[in-house]
């Protein structure tokens, strides 16, 4: 078995001559296509948020986005969202925290629980960049026909539901 990230959830994937190597070589065009066309996404993505600079760093915005889309968090659902321990999300959360971003508060229905809490400003922030983003995305679908913007928002769908049974 050889090492790939997050093979602890599907070891199965690993595994060199295996049924999946034959998936991957059936899918294989397709994934070429699929990985330009995710990078031409996350480049916008990331160039419609350069504004912010190097005051928010990438894995700030993605604990930001996270967060705002969940409403509230504790740490560890944090940390499973973003892929890192706990120990780095609290350190994050830390950074965030100071920034003016976040702040941690008891939970409604226990006073053991602490969750993870947008402030104004950091809410402000993730409306900020999803705008942008919004923005970026739609210049990219205004250069696509309709076919193929139709084909693309069936396929992402499709993706995004498939994606759900892995999160």
């Amino acid at each position: 078995m050889t090492f790939s990230a997050g093979a602890d959830r599907h070891p199965e994937r690993t595994k060199r001559g295996g049924p999946d190597n034959a998936m991957r070589d059936m899918f294989g065009r397709e994934v070429a296509s699929v990985d330009g066309g995710l990078n031409v996404l996350l480049e916008a993505c990331e160039r419609a948020v350069e504004g912010i600079g190097s005051s928010v760093p990438a894995v700030q915005l993605r604990a930001l986005l996270i967060i705002d889309r969940a409403g509230t968090l504790n740490l560890n659902q944090l940390a499973g969202g973003l892929g890192a321990s706990a120990s780095a999300s609290s350190k994050l959360c830390d950074r965030m925290t100071a920034a003016g971003l976040l702040s941690r508060e008891r939970a409604a229905g226990s006073r053991r629980e602490i969750v993870l809490v947008l402030t104004e400003s950091g809410r402000r922030l993730a409306e900020w960049v999803r705008e942008q983003r919004r923005a970026a995305l739609d210049e990219l679908l205004a250069a696509m026909g309709a076919d193929g913007r139709e084909a693309l928002v069936r396929g992402l769908r499709e993706l995004a539901a498939a994606g759900d049974q892995f999160a």
